[in-house]
């Protein structure tokens, strides 16, 4: 049974001011946004190791000329997370309009393995001695931030899988509105790795070409890399100090389904149940969202149960069928930097008023009749709520609903 997860209190007055993104676009939430925008699909073979032992070369890196891009950005670090991490901060709280002495701000961010590729590195380079080895230190992923953004509250990292991003923005708005910190910096950060992608290889889950989320011959996904930074603030907070939001946090919400480790449940309670927290908290009908982005990692187990509850906990009979799209087709799967990456398109979805397409669908799985998957070139929309979901291994899943800035419609 999905069991929801401790919750903030509804309209809880939580509100996004900045935004930051690293991906396989590039440096930048513009880079992302014309990617996502245009269904470009940044993934493409692997060029930092030996991929020839496994079925697929293909992967999202961060393009070489932004890798080099970092060095004028960010000190030197072994762990290009912990990088990708600094620079979407920093551009996230100059989007903000930050001020400098990080006065009650405290910092939420969320990975599965980021640092592994530093393990990866000792076990090739000097075997398996422990002498050898350099460990992978998952607490050095927040290394670069004091020097990137100011922050004097709780340094928190979370773990929770795939859906971890979403978990960190709900961790920052429930720091929010338990009135521990006026401004939480909430990211999720994911390096490329050789032990991601032999993980991958055995559950035979790896696209040979594009990952096509919702498509009836998709195949598997592609791991990917990345980052990427929102900044919440209270409501109050910002207007004391004269800052814009660029939307409203109306409501997260969280579940767990131990079901089993890599297969959701088939009916996707979990996912239900998520959503239903969201619109109950938030004090909003199905019928009032605008637009999923959804987990849609391409992979023929998941995107099937995905696409029945959504379904299930948006339409019905009498009721519009909700338009969905997933990223990953262009993105690849950036694991714990997805959720908030695609919370990050969502916000700027929410303000240029257009509904980002399923870039790699060619023929859509009978399972998502009950939805309206956005076409390629996507289109435009009047967007006043949307939803983001993301989910993992496990049974975790997180759902965040955002509103346009000044929308009140609850039908």
């Amino acid at each position: 049974m999905a069991t929801p997860m401790k919750r903030a209190p509804a309209r809880s007055g939580v509100v996004v001011t900045g935004i930051g993104a690293v991906s396989p676009a590039g440096l930048g939430r513009r880079a992302l946004w014309d990617a996502v925008r245009t269904g470009r699909v940044t993934t493409g073979p692997v060029t930092r190791f030996d991929t020839s032992r496994h079925p697929s070369d293909r992967a999202g890196e961060i393009p070489s000329a932004a890798l080099s891009q970092l060095d004028s950005l960010v000190p030197p670090h072994r762990s290009l997370a912990a990088r990708f991490l600094a620079v979407a901060a920093a551009e996230a709280a100059h989007v903000a309009g930050l001020p400098d002495d990080g006065h009650r701000t405290g910092v939420f961010a969320g990975t599965v393995m980021a640092t592994r590729p530093v393990l990866d590195h000792g076990i090739t380079c000097a075997g398996l001695t422990p002498e050898g080895t350099d460990w992978a230190e998952p607490e050095r992923l927040l290394d670069l931030l004091p020097q990137a953004v100011a922050f004097d509250g709780p340094a928190v990292q979370l773990a929770s899988g795939c859906s971890v991003g979403g978990d960190a923005v709900a961790c920052g708005a429930e720091a929010i509105a338990d009135g521990e910190v006026d401004v939480a910096i909430c990211g999720g950060a994911e390096e490329l790795s050789q032990e991601v992608f032999a993980m991958f290889t055995t559950l035979r889950a790896l696209a040979p070409d594009v990952a096509r989320p919702f498509d009836a011959d998709r195949l598997g996904m592609q791991p990917s890399e990345g980052a990427a930074a929102v900044i919440l603030e209270s409501a109050a907070h910002c207007a004391a100090r004269g800052a814009v939001p660029l939307a409203v946090l109306l409501a997260h919400g969280a579940a767990a389904d131990a079901y089993h480790l890599t297969r959701p449940r088939p009916t996707g309670d979990a996912l239900v149940r998520a959503i239903g927290t969201c619109l109950a908290d938030a004090g909003r009908s199905p019928q009032s969202v605008d637009w999923v982005c959804a987990h849609g990692t391409g992979t023929p187990a998941s995107d099937g149960v995905e696409a029945r509850a959504i379904a299930s906990a948006l339409g019905g009979p009498g009721r519009r069928r909700p338009a969905v799209s997933s990223l990953k087709g262009v993105l690849g799967h950036t694991q714990g930097a997805a959720g908030v990456l695609e919370a990050v398109v969502a916000v700027m979805a929410l303000a240029a008023g257009h509904l980002p397409g399923n870039a790699t669908l060619r023929d859509a799985d009978p399972a998502c009749e009950g939805l309206d998957l956005v076409p390629p070139s996507g289109r435009p929309a009047s967007l006043a709520t949307v939803l983001s979901l993301a989910f993992g291994l496990g049974g975790g899943v997180s759902a965040l609903l955002l509103g346009a800035v000044g929308s009140d419609d609850a039908a």
